[in-house]
């Protein structure tokens, strides 16, 4: 099966996203709590101008670790954008109202772009 940055590839190839950037492992932690220890693999790319809430975060959870808590720790992570975002950008509040944390499997992702339905299509069969 694919990896995660694959996957992000795909859906950055079929959606016209800003320009996007990897984030680290340490931004991850500190900024959604999610530790890279129970993930598997995992890909995050933000617009770092921070101009738009454009992101692609995909994660493969561990075995044995706890999927429902990561999947938590990633809504959190999207409501707290979205509240930034209402005051700062109420433009851009569309992109962050058409993403949802979807699941596949092991797999979770959060995709914030310009086109929602493209994005799920692009990930594959088998995201809900």
């Amino acid at each position: 099966s694919a990896t995660c940055a694959e996957l992000a590839d795909s859906v950055e190839k079929a959606v016209a996203f800003t320009e996007l950037t990897d984030v680290s492992q340490d931004y991850m932690e500190k900024y959604l709590w999610i530790e890279a220890a129970d993930l598997e693999d995992w890909v995050m790319r933000r617009d770092v101008s921070r101009a738009t809430p454009e992101m692609i975060l995909i994660v493969k959870v561990k075995d044995g670790a706890d999927k429902a808590a990561v999947k938590q720790l990633i809504q959190d992570y999207h409501d707290e954008q979205t509240l930034q975002y209402r005051d700062y950008q109420p433009g851009e509040m569309f992109k962050l109202e058409g993403a949802k944390v979807l699941e596949n499997g092991s797999c979770l992702a959060l995709i914030v772009s310009p086109d929602a339905a493209k994005a799920v299509s692009a990930l594959g069969k088998g995201w809900k």
